[in-house]
C-alpha cells in the first residue's frame, strides 16, 4: 500500500490539503474512515478546478487537431476521443465517428478498425447496448496485430460487461459475463503480469471465478503500482470496495476505498463518477443523509453532463431513497415546531392571566404587557421559522420533480417522467403545509377574520366558517400580519403566481374602509396595546 499512499500524500500537497491519509490495517480506525470521506469533500469543494484543468487538456487537443495533417488528424481524433471518453461520450463518440468516416474515406482499414473498437466500448454507456454488440463483434480479429488485440480485449471488455448489467440475474445476464471473463483473460495475458492492467484484468477474473487470495493480491498490486487521478486507479479501488463490502463483510474498508476512487476520478476530472454515488449510499446507510444527498447529486449531475445514459439511471435510482429520508427529518423538524408554537400558546395565556389578576399594581401590570409583547415576538418568530422549513421543503420536492423530469427524459424513462410531470407528490405536500398552516394560524390569531372584517366595507366581508380553513386572500393577509410582506415570497409559499398575488393584494385594499392604511392595519392584528 505504501506507493499507493505516497501518490495520495502527493496530490493533497499540491492541493493544500491539510492531512495524509496513513496506511490502512485490516481492522481499520473509525477515525481513519472519517478522514478519507473528509478528504473526499475537499476534493469536491475543488471540483470546478479539476473540471477545469480537464477541459483546457482537452482545448489543447483540439488545438492540435486544427493544424494536424490528414494522415495525422486521425491519430489526434483518437486522442480527443479518449480524452473525451470518461468526460463527455456523446463528444467521444463523435470523434470516434469522424475518425471511422475519415479512414473510410481513405481507405485506412486499419485505423478504421481501431475507431469502431472505441466507438463500440462508448456506444455503451450511452445506452446503444445491440448497436454497441453488433458493432464490436463485426470487427475481423484476422485483421488485426498485436496491438490492436490490446485495443480489442479491451473494448470487449468494456461492452460485456456494461451488456450484463443491462439483464437481470438469468441466462442472458451470465453469458454476457462470461464474454466479460474471456476477455480479462485474454487481455491480461497481453499486458503481462507486471502491468498494471494486466495485474488488475487477472485479478478481477479472479474475483469472478471466486479465488478470493489471488484476487486480493492481484488488486493491491495494481492499485500499489497505479498513480493516483488514473482511470485505472479508480477502477481498481471499486474493485475492492465491492469485495470488502460483498464478500469479506467490512463496510468500514469498503467505503474508505470508495472514498479513495471518488477522489481520485474527482482528481482526474471525469463526469462518470459511479464511486462517489456507491459513496453516497454507504454513507446513506451509515445516517450522513446531508452529505449522500449532496453526492448523489454531484453524481447525477456529473453523469447527465458525461452524456452516460447508464450511469446516470443508475444514480437517479437510489435518489428517491435519499429524498425521503430527508423528508421524514423534515416532518420531525416540523413537528417538533408545532409543540413548540403549542407551548407558546399556553404560554400566552397564562401571561394573560398573570396580567389580569395583578391589576391593582400598575408598574407589574406594564411589565406583564411587555412581557406578553415579547411573547408575541417569539410566537411570531417560530411561525416564521415553520414557514421557512415548510417553504424549503416545497422548493426541495419542487427541485426533486424537476430534476427526475430533466434526467428521466435524458434515459427516456417514460413511466417516472409521467409520474413526475403528474406532480401528484408535490401537490399532496403543499396541500398538506396548507391545511397545517391554517389549523396552526386559526388556532393562534382566532379573531383573525372578525379583525379582518372590521377593516373592510360591511357589504365586502368575508363569512365566518368553522372548519378553520382559510382562503387564499385571507392566507395572502396572514402573511402579511406574520411580516412576510414581499409577493414574491407570499407567491411561492402558497404556490400562487406572482400576477395572483398581486390580484388579490389590489382587491383586498378595494374592498377596505381605508385603502391607505389597510395593510399596515393587518400587521398589527393582535397585538396587545402597551401603555
Amino acid at each position: 500500500m505504501l506507493r499507493t499512499l505516497v501518490a495520495i500524500l502527493s496530490l493533497a500537497i499540491m492541493s493544500v490539503a491539510d492531512f495524509a491519509l496513513q496506511a490502512v490495517p485490516t481492522g481499520m480506525a473509525a477515525s481513519h474512515l472519517e478522514q478519507a470521506v473528509d478528504s473526499t469533500d475537499r476534493y469536491l469543494n475543488r471540483r470546478d478546478m479539476y473540471l477545469a484543468r480537464k477541459k483546457a487538456s482537452i482545448n489543447s487537443i483540439t488545438e492540435r487537431l486544427k493544424t494536424s495533417s490528414a494522415r495525422d488528424s486521425m491519430s489526434v481524433l483518437m486522442d480527443l476521443a479518449r480524452a473525451f471518453r470518461r468526460y463527455d461520450v456523446d463528444s467521444a463518440a463523435l470523434s470516434y465517428q469522424t475518425a471511422v468516416d475519415i479512414a473510410a474515406a481513405h481507405g485506412d482499414s486499419a485505423n478504421m478498425r481501431r475507431a469502431l473498437l472505441g466507438l463500440s466500448s462508448v456506444n455503451i454507456l450511452r445506452g446503444i447496448v445491440l448497436e454497441s454488440v453488433t458493432q464490436f463483434e463485426s470487427v475481423d480479429t484476422k485483421m488485426l496485430d498485436s496491438a490492436d488485440m490490446k485495443a480489442y480485449y479491451d473494448a470487449g471488455f468494456d461492452v460485456y460487461l456494461t451488456t450484463a448489467a443491462f439483464y437481470p440475474d438469468g441466462r442472458l445476464a451470465d453469458l454476457y459475463m462470461q464474454k466479460a471473463i474471456a476477455m480479462s483473460d485474454s487481455l491480461a495475458a497481453c499486458l503481462g503480469p507486471d502491468s498494471p492492467r494486466g495485474m488488475y484484468q487477472t485479478g478481477w477474473s479472479a474475483l469472478q471465478r471466486g479465488d478470493m487470495p489471488s484476487a486480493l493480491a492481484e488488486m493491491r498490486s495494481a492499485l500499489d503500482a497505479t498513480p493516483f487521478g488514473d482511470e485505472l486507479y479508480a477502477r481498481i479501488a471499486a474493485t475492492l470496495a465491492d469485495y470488502y463490502r460483498n464478500i469479506a463483510g467490512k463496510d468500514d474498508l469498503a467505503t474508505y476505498y470508495l472514498a479513495l476512487s471518488s477522489m481520485s476520478d474527482l482528481a482526474a476530472g471525469t463526469r462518470e463518477m459511479t464511486s462517489l454515488q456507491r459513496l453516497g449510499l454507504e454513507l446513506y446507510r451509515r445516517g450522513d443523509i446531508a452529505r449522500a444527498y449532496r453526492y448523489l447529486n454531484v453524481a447525477l449531475d456529473n453523469s447527465i453532463e458525461s452524456g452516460s445514459t447508464v450511469r446516470a439511471l443508475t444514480v437517479l435510482d437510489a435518489l428517491p431513497i435519499i429524498s425521503k429520508a430527508y423528508n421524514d427529518k423534515d416532518e420531525l423538524r416540523i413537528r417538533w415546531l408545532y409543540v413548540m408554537i403549542v407551548v407558546l400558546s399556553a404560554s400566552l395565556i397564562a401571561t394573560i392571566v398573570v396580567m389580569v389578576a395583578n391589576r391593582r399594581s400598575h408598574r407589574r401590570l406594564v411589565d406583564y404587557k411587555s412581557r406578553l409583547a415579547e411573547n408575541n415576538t417569539l410566537k411570531d418568530e417560530y411561525i416564521k421559522q415553520i414557514l421557512s422549513l415548510c417553504s424549503s421543503y416545497i422548493e426541495q420536492n419542487e427541485e426533486l420533480n424537476r430534476l427526475i423530469i430533466r434526467k428521466i427524459k435524458a434515459g427516456q424513462s417514460q413511466d417516472l417522467l409521467r409520474m413526475a410531470e403528474s406532480g401528484e407528490v408535490l401537490r399532496h405536500q403543499s396541500d398538506k403545509f396548507l391545511k397545517s398552516f391554517d389549523e396552526t394560524f386559526v388556532r393562534i390569531y382566532p379573531d383573525f377574520i372578525d379583525n379582518i372584517n372590521s377593516l373592510l366595507n360591511p357589504k365586502d366581508r368575508f363569512a365566518r366558517t368553522s372548519d378553520k380553513k382559510l382562503n387564499p386572500e385571507l392566507r395572502i393577509a396572514a402573511f402579511m400580519r406574520l411580516g412576510v410582506d414581499d409577493s414574491s415570497r407570499i407567491a411561492r409559499f402558497l404556490g400562487l403566481s406572482l400576477n395572483t398575488v398581486y390580484t388579490y393584494r389590489n382587491k383586498l385594499k378595494n374592498r377596505a374602509v381605508d385603502r391607505d392604511t389597510f395593510e399596515s392595519k393587518i400587521k398589527t392584528i393582535g397585538d396587545f396595546p402597551l401603555m
